[in-house]
C-alpha cells in the first residue's frame, strides 16, 4: 500500500519546483509523495493480520480511514474511486458495493469477483451519460501563473480584460472560468469589471470565476490579512452566490502552522444554487479527494462543477488524474458535469 500511494503521489515530485516557485526543488516533491504514502499506508501496516476472517474487516475498515479527515484531507487514488468504473449510475449503493467486495474478496476471491463482474455489466447496460443543461459552457484557458505569486499589475490587467472579452463574445448563459484566475477580488476589481457583469445581468446570463478573498483580521484570526479564500463566484445575473474552497493543497496553500495562505473548511457547504440547479463544486486538489464530494453529494446536486489552475502541473499527469477522479464520482451518481482548466 505505501508503494500504491507512493506511485499515485509521484507526480508531485515533477511538479513541485513549478508550485513553489523559486522555492521549489524536486527533493520537496520527494518529501509530500513519501510522507503522504507513509501516513496513508500506516493504518495498514498497524491493523495487519494473516487471519482472512479478521481482514475481511480491517480492509474496508483502511480504505474508509484513508478517505475521511484527517486522513482524508491527503487521501487521493483512493479504491473507492473505482466505484464509478465499475457501477455507473448506482450512487451510494455502488459506493456500498466496493466497501462489500473489498470485505469479502479476501474470504471469497472467486465468487466475489464472479458477482463483481456480473453486477458491473447490468450496471453498464443501464447507464446513459448525463448532459449538461442546455447553454451551460466550460472555458480552459491558456494564461500560466496569472494571479499567482507576487503580483504582476500589468500581467493580470491584460488577464481580466481578456477574460471579459470571453465573455462579452460568448452566447453561454452559464460560463464557468477556472480557479483562481483573479488574485484579489475586492471593491477595486467590482469596479473594473462592473460594466461586463452588468451587460451579463442584462441578458440574465450568470458568470462563474475563481478568485481569491482576502480574510480579515480579528481577535480569532489576527493574521487574516495574510490569509485569503479560494472561491469559485458567481456574478452577472447571481451576485451573491459563492463557493469556498473546503481543502486546499496541504503544505502549498492551507499552511497548518503559518500565518497565510488558505484556511482548510471541512465543514463548509458543498453546492451553490445557479438559474435553479444545485451544482456541486470541486476546486482543482479536492478533485482527487473522497470527502469532499461525497459530502455534497449529502446535498442532493444536479450538476458537478470543477475548477482548476494546473498551470504548475501541465507537464505532469496530474490534471489527466483530476478529470478521470471527477468523472468517476459523476458516473457513480449520474450527474452531467463541466470543467474549466488553467494551463
Amino acid at each position: 500500500m505505501f508503494c500504491y500511494y507512493a506511485v499515485a503521489g509521484a507526480p508531485l515530485i515533477r511538479g513541485a519546483r513549478a508550485f513553489f516557485g523559486d522555492q521549489g526543488t524536486p527533493l520537496i516533491g520527494v518529501f509530500l509523495c513519501i510522507a503522504a504514502a507513509l501516513l496513508l499506508a500506516l493504518p495498514w501496516g498497524l491493523f495487519f493480520s494473516r487471519s482472512r476472517k479478521i481482514a475481511m474487516w480491517l480492509v474496508p475498515m483502511c480504505v474508509l480511514f484513508a478517505a475521511i479527515p484527517p486522513f482524508g484531507i491527503i487521501g487521493w487514488a483512493s479504491p473507492l474511486l473505482s466505484a464509478g468504473v465499475l457501477f455507473p449510475g448506482t450512487g451510494w449503493f455502488g459506493l456500498a458495493f466496493v466497501v462489500i467486495f473489498l470485505s469479502l474478496f479476501r474470504l471469497r476471491p472467486g465468487w466475489s469477483v464472479v458477482v463483481l463482474v456480473l453486477c458491473s455489466l447490468v450496471a453498464h447496460i443501464c447507464y446513459t451519460e448525463p448532459l449538461p443543461p442546455e447553454g451551460w459552457a466550460a472555458i480552459d484557458t491558456h494564461y500560466g501563473g496569472a494571479g499567482q505569486g507576487e503580483p504582476n499589475f500589468t500581467t493580470e490587467f491584460t488577464t481580466h480584460q481578456s477574460i471579459q472579452e470571453t465573455i462579452l463574445k460568448s452566447k453561454a448563459v452559464v460560463l464557468l472560468f477556472p480557479e483562481h484566475l483573479v488574485s484579489h477580488w475586492n471593491e477595486a476589481t467590482d469596479a473594473f469589471w462592473v460594466s461586463t457583469l452588468t451587460t451579463a445581468a442584462a441578458q440574465h446570463r450568470t458568470v462563474l470565476i475563481g478568485a481569491g478573498i482576502s480574510m480579515p483580521a480579528t481577535t480569532r484570526n489576527p493574521f487574516g490579512q495574510n490569509r485569503f479564500q479560494n472561491v469559485l463566484l458567481a456574478r452577472g445575473q447571481e451576485n451573491d452566490k459563492a463557493y469556498q474552497e473546503r481543502i486546499p493543497i496541504p503544505i502549498g496553500m492551507w499552511k497548518p502552522f503559518g500565518t497565510d495562505g488558505v484556511p482548510l473548511n471541512l465543514l463548509g457547504r458543498g453546492t451553490i444554487l445557479v438559474r435553479d440547479q444545485k451544482a456541486a463544486v470541486l476546486i482543482c486538489y479536492e478533485q482527487l479527494l473522497v470527502w469532499p464530494f461525497l459530502s455534497s453529494a449529502l446535498e442532493h446536486p444536479t450538476i458537478l462543477l470543477t475548477s482548476s489552475n494546473d498551470y504548475w502541473a501541465r507537464n505532469t499527469r496530474i490534471p489527466e488524474i483530476q478529470r478521470s477522479s471527477a468523472k468517476s464520482w459523476v458516473r457513480l451518481f449520474h450527474l452531467p458535469m463541466l470543467s474549466a482548466t488553467n494551463f
